[in-house]
């Protein structure tokens, strides 16, 4: 299927829906109340109130007060919403004549304060169906690192699968590379680092305006590629709301361990109905300094750059962006320490979308996201191997209007892919991949209980240039219940989450073969592999005061056919050398290569994954703040009882700190359990103790606001490793590293 054949589907889409208004109203008595803070007692300024049955909607005044005219005599359901304050919902009775007045003391939120944007509607972090988490503003910059996974590494059920400091990638409750699916502004980012441990992630974490990630399945509305779960980096490089004015931010940081500097600025300019959105920045950092001396080759420099437009309405937007990055690093340990990869990335992504409309339809939203990737993989000055990874994605997807208390959204979405390598690590031939996919997700509301449910249907087709074509057709869907019991007023809440996933296998899995020394080891693929089937099931519980709240979840993940890397004697590989090629015709096959390195094999087997993620945060004074989180995945082969390979370690995460106005200053320690499940050809890792110190301090000045974050990891300096590093056995992690970051917002 070409570019130009999904562009005019993703035109003819998207110019399909109406647009339509539709007004009515009521009349009866009036309905008053007034909100204050739960702690101070001090009123609470524009709030929002709605009456769900009516779905009537009002703002707080300056002294917490609100009115709602005209309501009709019955039972209601209050539902109040303030920035920085838990959600409430109350019962309230109207009568015929007399004029109701409710007082409601809401509670400061601690923890559940963000928005998650990556479910099928925008939603609080205490409603959502799945664990989730999000990172944005002071919490962004007290985590931000060189890479994405320095960044979220600390986040409950998020371990980092690393190869030194620059090719990191975040790993999901014990799941890595594929079955984790990475998005820039709800678009696949179209690298190549779920294939090796030597490839990184293609975006800087500087550019984010915030991160968020979903732990645990989330293939219905993300695909075959979410099983594990997904992270979103959201820079907002199109405008969909209208901008009058200017606004934006400049970040700058410098940290000691790498000798690395980094900054970004992000403008954001309009008229109320034009809007542009331009982004810039870079990073550099040297080799880095470990408890045992300086890892040599490990430097990365990254340079990025977005410009973005769009028309912007009450009710809807188009725009259209365009992003480049271009990003060396090097690649400590293989190869004697000479590698160096060179990822480049252009980006073009065009949206559409509206709310508040009538029909049939009363929210839509289009995409059609283009990649052109690319890297080489240098032996000093010399290309060894060469990569592209050229993709067309598009998704259009749309809320149906209300069906009584039945709200959803379907849709679908379609992928091209252009995947090749030329030189000495081309494992496979050049492979096009075409898939195509339609979903359902629905939603029952009732004042205290929610229930989810949806599928999806996959196709999905791989094309490699000599051989044999292999098509995929699975199905997942999804089920869920959230139960908010009513005498704990929005304070406590349940969530279950049953969902039967598919994953088909990667292109890595299917056809490799030859010597990849990026994962130490020399690879065969199966392109006779079967999907991986999983039936995952999540049970959380929530609850939130004045003075605490947290969040604790046990899951379970049992895969069937799940692929992983099976070790092979160099004798059995001679063995089969018919069978690989009858396997893979029309290659020259080398198997005197394997002789240097370890030999896996691409196997499906039966498999379970369950575990516990908990996470707390307590408010020991008005001014005194303590956090602790604690996470355990256990992954076992069930044919054996063997554990799978690379299971992160039982982990825990204790913090305090002070705040004052503008001003913070805390501490985290974080202490991790030895490794010692092992998998054939593992080693064990011994458990650590580490210290965080930051603080942290705003000022506003006229239309500048100047925040300053300063950082010290690894405060002791220990010397410690990560099991899911590849070079553990050779390299600790990085030693105390002092970190300033410096935002202007305007």
């Amino acid at each position: 299927m070409s570019a130009r054949i999904l562009v005019t589907i993703f035109v003819a889409l998207t110019s399909t829906l109406a647009l339509n208004t539709v007004l009515w109203a009521q009349t009866g008595v009036s309905f008053s109340g007034q909100l204050t803070n739960s702690l101070s007692d001090e009123p609470i300024t524009g709030a929002t109130v709605q009456i769900q049955e009516l779905d009537r909607t009002t703002t707080s005044g300056e002294d917490g007060g609100f009115v709602f005219d005209d309501i009709p005599p019955g039972n209601y359901h209050l539902f109040v919403h303030a920035e920085g304050y838990s959600t409430r919902r109350v019962e309230a009775t109207v009568g015929e004549l007399a004029t109701p007045h409710i007082d409601l003391r809401v509670d400061p939120e601690l923890h559940f304060n963000e928005i998650t944007t990556v479910t099928a509607n925008a939603q609080n972090q205490f409603e959502v169906y799945q664990p989730t988490a999000v990172l944005a503003g002071q919490d962004l910059s007290k985590q931000l690192g060189i890479s994405l996974g320095a960044t979220l590494e600390s986040q409950p059920g998020v371990a980092v699968r690393s190869l030194g400091p620059a090719p990191s990638r975040p790993v999901i409750r014990g799941l890595d590379g594929d079955r984790v699916q990475i998005l820039q502004d709800g678009q696949r980012m179209g690298d190549l680092s779920s294939q090796s441990g030597d490839h990184g992630v293609a975006v800087n974490p500087v550019s984010a305006q915030r991160i968020e990630v979903i732990r645990g399945p989330a293939t219905l509305l993300y695909g075959a590629s979410a099983i594990g779960g997904l992270v979103n980096v959201i820079t907002e490089g199109i405008p969909t709301t209208p901008i009058d004015g200017a606004t934006g931010n400049i970040t700058v940081d410098f940290g000691s361990a790498a000798s690395n500097t980094g900054g970004a600025t992000d403008i954001r300019a309009g008229n109320g109905t034009f809007a542009i959105h331009a982004a810039g920045g870079g990073r550099h950092s040297e080799n880095v300094k470990t408890p045992s001396g300086v890892l040599q080759n490990s430097q990365s420099r990254n340079g990025f750059g977005n410009l973005g437009a769009s028309w912007t309405g009450q009710k809807g937007y188009f725009g259209a962006s365009y992003g480049y990055d271009d990003t060396r690093y090097g690649v400590p340990i293989v190869e004697e320490g000479r590698i160096q990869l060179t990822p480049r990335r252009h980006s073009i992504d065009v949206r559409t979308g509206g709310q508040g409309l009538t029909g049939a339809f009363d929210s839509f939203r289009a995409s059609l996201a283009t990649r052109r990737y690319k890297h080489e993989e240098l032996e000093g000055a010399e290309i060894g191997t060469a990569f592209k990874n050229n993709t067309e994605e598009i998704e259009l997807t749309g809320s149906h209007r209300a069906l009584g208390r039945l709200k959803g959204t379907l849709g679908a979405w379609m992928l091209n892919r252009k995947f090749g390598a030329t030189g000495e690590e081309a494992l496979s031939p050049n492979i096009d991949q075409h898939a195509i996919a339609v979903f359902l997700y629905e939603e029952i509301t009732w004042p205290n209980i929610s229930l989810q449910f949806g599928g999806r249907l996959d196709h999905a087709k791989y094309k490699p240039v000599g051989e044999n074509d292999r098509s995929f057709m699975s199905g997942s869907a999804s089920l869920g219940l959230r139960f908010t019991p009513p005498a704990a007023e929005e304070r406590l809440t349940f969530a279950v989450s049953l969902a039967r996933t598919a994953r088909n296998p990667a292109i890595e899995e299917l056809f490799y073969l030859g010597a990849h020394p990026g994962n130490f080891a020399f690879e065969i693929g199966d392109p006779g592999l079967h999907p991986e089937h999983a039936l995952g099931f999540d049970l959380s519980m929530r609850w939130r005061s004045s003075r605490i709240s947290g969040e604790i979840t046990y899951f379970r993940n049992d895969v069937q056919d799940f692929v992983f890397r099976r070790p092979v004697s160099f004798q059995k590989l001679m063995d089969r050398q018919a069978d690989l090629a009858e396997r893979y015709p029309n290659r020259e096959i080398h198997l005197t290569e394997a002789e240097e390195l370890p030999i896996v094999e691409h196997v499906g087997a039966s498999s379970t994954l369950q575990g516990i993620e908990a996470h707390g945060d307590f408010a020991l004074t008005s001014r005194l703040f303590a956090e602790a989180t604690f996470d355990y995945v256990r992954g076992t082969l069930k044919a054996t009882g063997e554990p799978l390979p690379l299971m992160p370690p039982l982990r825990g995460q204790f913090g305090l700190r002070y705040q004052y106005n503008a001003f913070q200053i805390g501490g985290n320690a974080i202490v991790a359990a030895t490794q010692n499940r092992l998998f054939t050809g593992e080693t064990s890792t011994d458990g650590y103790r580490l210290l965080k110190l930051f603080a942290a301090y705003s000022v506003q000045s006229d239309r500048l606001l100047h925040t300053i974050t300063a950082r010290i990891d690894n405060v002791t300096n220990e010397l410690y490793r990560n099991h899911l590093s590849l070079i553990k056995n050779l390299v600790p992690e990085m030693g105390r590293d002092f970190k300033i970051i410096y935002n202007l917002g305007f």
